[in-house]
């Protein structure tokens, strides 16, 4: 279990610090979904059995693009294949990922628990896909693989207990809203038996006490404005300063909705200026820095170590 003493300091102390905000992407295949009888994703539509990037390679493109035009930097959960398949496709990932967090989505966007598929994954199963998916995004961007985040945000106690053993730093796939008892800040997971810390993703209310998520995906097929997602920022900055608001993304979306239609120019144009005004407008509001998730656990950590020995020498 995680240590008492630093349990006892994030419930008492109150950080005099920006809200930070994370950009991350879930780089996966276009419109993809689980299915009945296996553990692995297939793009829509599911009768094709296949597997598409095309949406996604267009979609992260323009999302680097962006991102560098904004000097943000992100937290990228690759799925193992798909970043094979962005390879083999022509896109140098390493280079174009040189400046953001590299992290972990799965190998095949497994269905661990088999809420779909029907057949859950126990933890041999789950430690042998985690552990191949981490490696080829080892090898294939030479650094350490830090953070999870689960397809389809699904984990439960096998799940949970393979990444605290196999030693990843953080899990970003629970949804927490914002409140009294949650400001952003990291947790351990506690409710599976983990010392293992959750960067949870925020859902919030907007105006009309209407539920919303972080995910992105309802600004681009028309169903939320950009601006809801900046008047959530601006009504919790101040009641969340030092936590961490995570927004994600998926670079498919952009180009096609869910059941794998493409969208028309006029809605892709429409989606990446959308995108764009987001990320325009959240590099710009006042007490708020945009961060790693992984910067971001690195500043937390050392904020729950006492003055008195960050301060003293080591005897």
């Amino acid at each position: 279990m995680f240590p008492a003493v630093i349990l006892t300091i994030t419930k008492m102390a109150k950080i005099d610090k920006p809200l930070y905000i994370a950009i991350s992407l879930d780089i996966d295949p276009d419109a993809n979904s689980a299915v009945e009888g296996r553990h692995d994703a297939l793009s829509h539509p599911l009768k094709d059995g296949r597997v598409s990037i095309e949406a996604c390679k267009m979609g992260l493109q323009k999302t680097f693009d962006l991102l560098n035009k904004y000097n943000i930097e992100a937290t990228l959960f690759y799925e193992a294949r798909t970043a094979q398949m962005l390879i083999e496709d022509g896109l140098d990932l390493p280079k174009l990922s040189e400046r953001h967090e590299v992290s972990c989505h799965s190998l095949k966007h497994e269905d661990f628990l088999g809420k779909v598929s029907g057949l859950p994954m126990g933890k041999k199963s789950i430690e042998e896909v985690v552990v191949k998916a981490r490696e080829i995004l080892k090898k294939m961007f030479k650094r350490e693989i830090k953070g999870f985040r689960a397809p389809y945000t699904r984990i439960n106690q096998p799940v949970v207990k393979v990444l605290e053993r196999l030693g990843f730093k953080y899990d970003s796939s629970e949804t927490v809203s914002f409140g009294a008892e949650w400001v952003g800040n990291p947790f351990p997971l506690e409710a599976y038996d983990s010392g293992l810390m959750e960067l949870a993703l925020p859902c919030f209310y907007d105006t009309k006490g209407e539920k919303m998520s972080s995910y992105l995906w309802a600004v681009f097929e028309g169903r939320r404005d950009f601006g809801e997602y900046i008047d959530a920022v601006l009504r919790v900055k101040d009641m969340a300063n030092g936590g961490l608001f995570i927004f994600s993304t998926h670079p498919w979306h952009l180009y096609v909705d869910c059941t794998g239609r493409p969208f028309s120019e006029k809605q892709a144009r429409s989606n990446l200026q959308n995108l764009e005004q987001i990320l325009s407008h959240l590099s710009q509001v006042h007490g708020t820095q945009i961060i790693r998730q992984d910067k971001y656990m690195e500043k937390w950590l050392v904020k729950q170590i006492p003055q008195s020995l960050q301060s003293d020498p080591v005897r």
